[in-house]
């Protein structure tokens, strides 16, 4: 193959650049290779995790519907540890915790409402199991284990109800001044909510009369 003498010194420079930048070059196309593949390839497994979590999702909901609580803590258990990172883990952890608490095994019950608050991936099952978890706190006397959780912050749609529990902790030991303020706290904010359901405002207006009436 023949070259003139412009093509010649094209080549000679071509040849030195590549000599001076070409090793950079290659990092820079490998990098962005191996982002890609890395990319494509947390795609891949993140939708192969959501499909292997909402099949044991299944079995916790068939389990719920059947009252195998076997079942739904064996499934539930798998979904905490394999597929942590999915929504599914959190909804299978609530359904356990709801299904056990109506059995009056309150001790595990309690253990997926904690996993929930600690683990959970998506901060309305975390605020779910919160306020739940505060409540069943109550019904074993443990008032100074549910002050704490209930003082924790929540995200804003979930601040009456929360508010609310604080209320009922100290309801529950007939300190009623303080849970009136609460209670009040919970009720100014239900009332700037045009979505607040008419039940959860009518259910507060009851512990509000019982400590004293609003203000």
């Amino acid at each position: 193959m023949h070259f003139n003498l412009e093509e010649q010194e094209q080549l000679a420079e071509f040849k030195a650049w590549w000599k001076r930048y070409g090793n950079w070059l290659l990092a820079i196309i490998l990098i962005l290779v191996a982002s890609y593949i890395s990319y494509a390839g947390y795609g891949w497994w993140n939708k192969k995790s959501s499909l292997g979590a909402s099949k044991v999702y299944e079995l916790v909901l068939t389990g719920a519907q059947k009252q195998d609580i076997p079942l739904i803590l064996k499934a539930t258990a798998d979904l905490q540890d394999q597929f942590q990172s999915t929504s599914y883990a959190g909804m299978a952890s609530l359904v356990a915790a709801q299904v056990t608490n109506a059995s009056g095994d309150l001790a595990n019950s309690e253990k997926n409402l904690r996993w929930v608050v600690d683990k959970a991936k998506v901060d309305a099952h975390q605020d779910i199991a919160r306020t739940r978890l505060v409540s069943l706190l109550i019904d074993q006397d443990k008032f100074d284990e549910a002050r704490k959780v209930a003082a924790a912050s929540v995200s804003k749609p979930f601040e009456p109800l929360i508010l609310e529990r604080r209320g009922d902790v100290e309801f529950a030991q007939q300190k009623n001044a303080d849970a009136r303020k609460f209670y009040q706290q919970a009720w100014d904010l239900l009332l700037k909510n045009s979505e607040a359901s008419d039940e959860s405002k009518r259910l507060l207006k009851i512990k509000l009369d019982a400590v004293g009436g609003r203000s």
